[in-house]
């Protein structure tokens, strides 16, 4: 399953649902989490994390996402979103 992330509030709900070969996307103000120093970082470090580059851009921290989630384009989204079964997006 494809875990789409639009915002911080969602994570302990997600952590419960994520399973082996789930991936998560990233996006909007939930990409504040891909930084390290994020309170909410440390749930990420366990699971399959893809930020969307734009809008990491969007808000200006390009510099500040650990290199443990990769960023990906929007082809990359279409791309991942074909790959898995289902997805899920996550307010």
């Amino acid at each position: 399953m494809l875990h789409i992330v639009k915002s911080l509030t969602a994570f302990n709900e997600l952590v419960a649902l994520y399973r082996d070969g789930d991936q998560v996307l990233l996006i909007e103000n939930a990409v504040y989490a891909s930084n390290a120093q994020h309170p909410i970082f440390p749930i990420l470090k366990e699971l399959e994390v893809y930020v969307l580059s734009a809008d990491v851009q969007a808000r200006g921290i390009q510099n500040r996402v650990s290199p443990s989630c990769r960023q990906i384009s929007f082809a990359d989204f279409v791309d991942l979103t074909a790959a898995q079964k289902n997805s899920l997006t996550w307010n």
